[in-house]
């Protein structure tokens, strides 16, 4: 049993000091009352907070990052895919590591993936103990022989790692409507409804791909998905910045989950979603970091003040409150996981933050965290009930030695 005590526990608007009992991967209780455990995290001065769930990226891009910069989008991308082209199973696995250690010590406790050579991330989830939500990300291109590949290489990896770990739910991850046949979309309703898994899809993250799916089918990306029958799976749809009123009201009705990637958005200038208009009309907005390739970080920290601040620019004030729910409760909600709040019989996914020249004066938690965070404030991070991080030092990843590893492997894209 391990119990983290003395902190001051952020539920939603409220916050109080209490203590979180954990015991078999679950939080068996929150309270004010004095508790025993085998193991205890004291969290006196420090703020308890539910675990961030990073709710889009592509983990082992931070092999590329600051590789392709201050270039134009299809020259950023001619860059990346050629360096993408020669990347191993074991080149991922170590990119996908690199990214776990980093956004563990950002407060990370949960993240959702779709690349390629997806076996190496699931073994690099496996072995540092986070949690994830992971998918072969299939593009056909409309090319018949390739989507048969693409099918088989996704159908493997759902045999191999479906209810194989219980920190590992598996996606379906057709890459996107201007990327995808409309053969291979059906099909990932199909698997997606008959497993009962999460189809996690890019949708609208650039005017150029609603220009190019409209002109293909009429219709704009959103309406296309709806027709076709994939928002009748659980889906999450990545970025969604190039939204009609249409589009959203779908997207409600729908019951479909929107991952926010606000810094990448900006990076690659794709404009900025309408996360405000999002939220007032009823749908659940998570937040994603992308992958560190177009962002350059994997800080969900950052990634809350970005989504607070740019919104502002053109749309008005996105509460502090309703971003903090957006990186925890509804990330882990758009996936079908129960965690992303301290709760009696949810996951323990949870975080230490420690109380510094950052967070002082703190007014309010929640303000604090949003606004006002760095990452160094990350203290303590509990997985399933694992600390796999206590007063900063990672207690799964030996960060050194990944480093080196990770060098030698860029040297390689250096030439």
């Amino acid at each position: 049993m391990l119990a983290i005590v003395n902190g001051l526990c952020v539920f939603g608007e409220e916050f109080v000091k209490a203590n979180v009992l954990i015991e078999e991967g679950k939080i068996v209780d929150v309270t004010k009352r004095d508790v025993k455990a085998e193991e205890i995290i004291d969290a006196r001065n420090c703020v308890v907070i539910p675990g961030f769930m990073n709710a889009h990226t592509h983990s082992a891009m931070t092999l590329l990052r600051c590789l392709a910069e201050d270039m134009p989008l299809m020259e950023w991308l001619n860059k990346v895919w050629k360096v993408e082209k020669s990347m191993s199973e074991k080149d991922v696995y170590y990119g996908a590591k690199l990214a776990i250690a980093e956004m563990i010590k950002s407060g990370t406790t949960c993240f959702s993936d779709q690349y390629f050579h997806m076996n190496g991330v699931a073994k690099a989830v496996e072995e540092t103990g986070i949690r994830a939500v992971l998918g072969y990300g299939m593009i056909d291109m409309e090319d018949p022989e390739k989507m048969e590949r693409e099918i088989k290489e996704a159908k493997k990896f759902i045999e191999n790692w479906k209810n194989k770990n219980e920190r590992i739910n598996i996606s379906v991850d057709p890459h996107a409507p201007y990327t995808c046949s409309e053969e291979l979309l059906k099909w990932s309703v199909e698997v997606a409804k008959s497993l009962e898994l999460t189809v996690h899809i890019h949708v609208a993250e650039t005017e150029r791909e609603v220009k190019t799916v409209k002109e293909k089918t009429g219709k704009t990306p959103v309406e296309y998905l709806n027709e076709i029958g994939l928002f009748d799976c659980r889906t999450v749809a990545a970025h969604c910045v190039w939204l009609s009123d249409k589009d959203m009201k779908i997207l409600r009705d729908k019951g479909v989950s929107v991952a926010h990637c606000p810094i990448s958005n900006a990076k690659l200038g794709s404009g900025i979603a309408r996360v405000k208009d999002m939220v007032e009309l009823g749908i659940n907005v998570c937040i994603g970091t992308d992958g560190a390739a177009s962002n350059n970080s994997l800080n969900m920290l950052e990634e809350m003040k970005f989504s607070a601040l740019m919104q502002r620019v053109n749309f008005g004030t996105f509460k502090a409150i309703d971003v903090f729910k957006s990186a925890t409760e509804n990330g882990y909600r758009a996936y079908g996981i129960k965690g992303g709040m301290l709760k009696k019989g949810n996951l323990a996914d949870v975080v230490v933050l420690e109380k510094g020249v950052s967070y002082s004066p703190m007014y309010n938690p929640v303000y604090s965290i949003v606004y006002s965070s760095y990452g160094f404030e990350v203290r303590d991070v509990v997985v399933n009930g694992k600390v796999l991080m206590r007063e900063r030092e990672l207690t799964t990843i030996d960060e050194e030695k990944l480093i080196e590893k990770v060098e030698k492997i860029a040297s390689r894209f250096r030439q």
